[in-house]
């Protein structure tokens, strides 16, 4: 007997990844950007923050974020659960083909802001190659080039860099 969530994916002709995690299958330009964030942000900021890739949260609706920043320290494989019931700083969504800036800038608002994410970055993946940061009181800063600036955890990156080898 197949399990809901077996039977949803099925009927709707999408896989369990999509179904358990809320949101499309990653492609490789989308891998590739969230290895290069992740691969940044540890270059400069290993040790002042734990950065985590496709973390579930324990949220309602469910959700898993592709990246999420949290204050730094140990993990004990022993505490540790399945859903992080700890709320992330920043959330980091990169936008797959099949969805759309208005989709994910409402999970953002709808799901994350009211869990207490600090802040959200949208990554818009080639042809915009741009990263808008939002904040719960309704700011919102976009950076197709330069420094991006974090205001929720002060951290800085360099846009040009999370793109390279991308057309």
């Amino acid at each position: 007997m197949l399990l809901k969530e077996e039977n949803i994916a099925e009927e709707n002709n999408i896989s369990e990844y999509e179904t358990e995690r809320n949101k499309p299958m990653p492609n490789r330009i989308h891998g590739t950007i969230q290895s290069a964030i992740i691969f940044l942000l540890m270059l400069k900021y290993k040790g002042e923050f734990n950065f985590t890739s496709e973390v579930s949260l324990d949220s309602t609706p469910p959700t898993t974020p592709d990246i999420s920043i949290f204050n730094s320290k140990i993990l004990d494989w022993q505490t540790i659960e399945a859903k992080e019931k700890e709320v992330p700083q920043t959330t980091i969504e990169i936008i797959s083909p099949s969805q759309s800036l208005d989709e994910m800038t409402r999970k953002v608002i709808q799901t994350y802001f009211p869990m207490g994410v600090q802040s959200a970055w949208i990554v818009m993946p080639p042809p915009m190659r741009a990263i808008c940061v939002l904040t719960p009181d309704g700011k919102k800063k976009f950076y197709d080039t330069g420094i991006l600036k974090d205001p929720a955890t002060g951290i800085e990156l360099e846009v040009d860099k999370v793109f390279e080898g991308l057309k």
